[in-house]
């Protein structure tokens, strides 16, 4: 299995880890306790040197006790969105059959991970 590239959005989302958990006063070793990693592990992910599973997302969210969507808010900037945009089918239908067929790529951990970040922005 090839390894997946780290990318900016990784990095982003690891430094939102790292501010969240400073600002709870929490160490790293405790925090990668309650969600069963190594320190080590919670560390790079931190400095955005490795990609972060959706399950050690939630788990991480819920640990500090912040939704989910927190994490994403610096990842996207309004001109990403638009340029997105015009790749969107524009038919419901073909909307809805695109997502059903990425859910069913999708491991059951990270469907579980999916539906909690969904919940969050709805």
């Amino acid at each position: 299995m090839s390894k997946l590239s780290v990318t900016e959005t990784d990095r982003l989302i690891g430094k939102r880890i790292q501010q969240k958990r400073k600002e709870l006063g929490l160490s790293a070793s405790v925090l990668s306790e309650q969600i069963g990693i190594a320190q080590q592990q919670l560390s790079r992910y931190e400095r955005g040197e490795n990609k972060i599973n959706v399950a050690h997302l939630v788990e991480i969210a819920a640990a500090l006790n912040t939704e989910i969507s927190w994490f994403f808010i610096d990842c996207i900037s309004d001109q990403k969105i638009n340029d997105k945009q015009k790749f969107i089918p524009v038919s419901e239908d073909r909307i809805r059959n695109r997502l059903y067929a990425h859910l069913d790529r999708l491991s059951a951990d990270k469907k579980r991970g999916l539906l909690v970040f969904l919940e969050t922005i709805l």
